[in-house]
């Protein structure tokens, strides 16, 4: 088995105080110790010493969409003649009108659609690892393999085979959970994706995978406007057991409210023309799909850039099985209003950290949604932050052997912050550095 002593300035847990000077011992992939003395036993094991930068846990992407990643920039929201001094320039429905713009013109081109997903999708895969992401929350659409995930990873390490690799990594290096995506505007739609759904979730628990796509596959109705209460419902009945995820946008932008609520504004004219009688008559509003998703086994709210005070509060009560992604970049890019954030913490409501996709962020990196957020809610602490990309979703998931956290038994799925040669001495300084480097990368690259 590959053993391994890391000595390094810095590690820091999130859990815990940071470790200056400590020790990280690993064996096949797993953490067999860290502190800030080695135990006599390791100290005849093989020794690397890295300087100028911190250890931490692996980080998590709670919400994405893979499919996207071959998008160099994001599509605009905001058109060149809006004021950019207000938040009224940016739409949702005129970017979502881009989406689907951009997904017609690919299929008129006569291109092979799936070869197309697929090398975004591997894409994706790979800019995530690089960015020292080890678990993505991924909306997948038809066409979609979990074939494509494994092919992602076999090229990280290839001709890079090391001592150094060979102890800190014993299984794929990143982790993806899939979420199919479900809509049903009209029954041919609502047929036609939950079939999908059906046939990849009876695939993939067959297989069981250990590999990169992790199973059970969760099931993602869009939004309230795409995917009706029926949907939602029978989404949790599949999903209900040990391990089921529900992924839902809810409260998104102000026009999907307006419209859910009171069928009026600019997303009236751009989703009537697509749904049927009977879709119409199961759109539900916030609160409803709210109680709905309470239900559920366990559920990720993506956005919630617009949930109430009411509502907040009400989801107390479900906070060990619901819990809320923000993704910072992507909420800037649609000028939204300030994000609830410090609510959802006052109320002990776990709030995690996604990059959404390319189309509305110009990468991957959780590392520099990290740094946003601290950004614009400082008063919550870096340490918040961090938490909200390794350590608290890592337990809402029930991975903490797997990825997110930095402990004795979990897999060394770990992250590397260069610090640059200034010395750093005490806890805050360390955070303040943090919050200045430059990137965050895969331990296991610190030698490539």
């Amino acid at each position: 088995m590959a053993s391994l002593v890391v000595e390094s300035d810095w590690i820091l847990p999130v859990e815990s105080p940071a470790i200056r000077g400590g020790f990280l011992v690993v064996q096949s992939g797993r953490i067999e110790y860290f502190g800030s003395e080695l135990p006599v036993r390791y100290r005849s094991w093989p020794r690397v010493r890295l300087e100028d930068g911190v250890i931490l846990p692996g980080l998590i992407n709670s919400h994405c969409h893979l499919e996207f990643s071959d998008i160099e920039s994001p599509l605009l929201a905001v058109e060149s003649s809006d004021n950019e001094s207000t938040t009224g320039g940016a739409s949702m429905v005129r970017w979502l009108g881009k989406v689907m713009a951009r997904r017609k013109a690919l299929v008129d081109t006569g291109q092979d659609i799936a070869q197309i997903k697929k090398e975004a999708t591997l894409r994706g895969v790979r800019e995530a690892w690089s960015s020292a992401t080890r678990l993505v929350v991924d909306n997948v659409t038809a066409p979609w393999s979990e074939d494509w995930l494994e092919q992602a990873s076999s090229g990280f390490f290839a001709d890079r085979r090391s001592e150094f690799i060979d102890a800190l990594v014993c299984g794929p290096p990143i982790l993806i959970r899939p979420c199919v995506e479900l809509v049903d505007v009209n029954e041919a739609r609502g047929k036609q994706t939950w079939n999908y759904a059906l046939e990849l979730m009876s695939r993939i628990d067959e297989r069981r995978s250990q590999g990169v796509c992790q199973a059970p596959l969760g099931l993602a109705p869009h939004a309230p406007y795409t995917a009706s209460k029926r949907l939602v419902r029978g989404a949790i009945e599949r999903t209900s057991h040990p391990g089921g995820l529900l992924s839902m946008h809810l409260a998104e932008s102000l026009e999907e409210l307006q419209w859910i609520e009171d069928r009026e504004g600019p997303m009236k004219d751009w989703i009537e023309p697509w749904i049927d009688t009977e879709h119409a008559m199961e759109i539900g509003t916030v609160d409803e799909h709210l109680r709905l998703l309470s239900g559920s086994h366990r559920a990720l709210i993506a956005h919630g850039n617009y949930l109430s005070a009411h509502q907040i509060k009400w989801l107390e009560s479900y906070r060990d099985w619901m819990a809320v992604v923000y993704c910072p970049r992507t909420h800037e890019h649609f000028r939204h209003a300030m994000h609830p954030a410090n609510r959802f913490a006052a109320s002990k409501i776990p709030l995690f950290l996604g990059t959404d996709s390319r189309a509305s962020n110009p990468d991957l990196s959780v590392f520099e949604e990290w740094k946003t957020a601290c950004r614009l809610f400082p008063e919550l602490g870096p340490e918040y932050w961090m938490a909200a990309c390794t350590l608290r979703p890592s337990e809402f998931f029930g991975l903490e052997s797997s990825v997110g956290t930095l402990r004795v038994g979990s897999r060394s799925v770990l992250t590397w912050v260069p610090l640059g040669p200034a010395s750093v001495v005490t806890q805050e300084a360390l955070w303040d550095a943090i919050l200045s480097a430059e990137r965050a990368i895969p331990l296991e690259m610190v030698y490539s």
